[in-house]
């Protein structure tokens, strides 16, 4: 019991606020040095099994339920013997429930990096229908394109070139080649 008082005393978590920010969380637990890369890594891994969320009314996590998952986390609440035999367990539910959320936020049609060039200038000048007027296009990067259903022929110019119009499709591909790569 004695040793459990002076623990506590020693405790970096025992100094903090009842809600305490990521910031002071990471420097209490792994030390200054350390702590940005915590919230980077293993932060987002100790959320998946389990870590206390930050309470949106008080703008942090509660400290007392860190203290408690760390308990249990560690096995302070068993017998040493009992917890290093344990296998670890891992919510592959919301690891796959993230990718989920992350691929269809992916650009879908598979585009290389010119033909999506093509397809940004294409959307954002809707006047320049020939592969001439576009910057870096030729033929073959039209005929992708067509292919994978992000433009449609839409008749010749005067000049014999072929004019192409941006699909649906091809104005959804647009915007998730913007968000994926410029987060806009």
């Amino acid at each position: 019991m004695f040793f459990l008082k002076v623990w506590l005393l020693m405790d970096p978590l025992s100094k903090l606020p009842m809600f305490a920010t990521d910031d002071e969380i990471a420097i209490a637990i792994v030390g200054k040095k350390r702590a940005s890369h915590w919230k980077r890594g293993a932060l987002i891994i100790l959320e998946a099994r389990g870590f206390p969320r930050v309470d949106a009314v008080h703008g942090g996590r509660p400290v007392p339920l860190i203290r408690k998952w760390y308990n249990l986390y560690l096995g302070l609440e068993k017998s040493y013997v009992q917890s290093t035999q344990e296998i670890g367990k891992d919510n592959w539910e919301a690891w796959r429930l993230k990718r989920e959320e992350r691929n269809a936020r992916k650009p879908q049609l598979g585009l290389d990096g010119r033909c999506q060039s093509v397809l940004l200038y294409m959307v954002a000048h809707p006047d320049a229908q020939t592969h001439v007027a576009i910057p870096n296009a030729g033929a073959f990067t039209m005929n992708r394109l067509a292919e994978k259903g992000a433009i449609v022929a839409d008749g010749v110019d005067r000049d014999g070139d072929t004019e192409w119009k941006v699909t649906e499709a091809g104005i959804e591909e647009a915007k998730l080649i913007s968000f994926w790569h410029h987060g806009k």
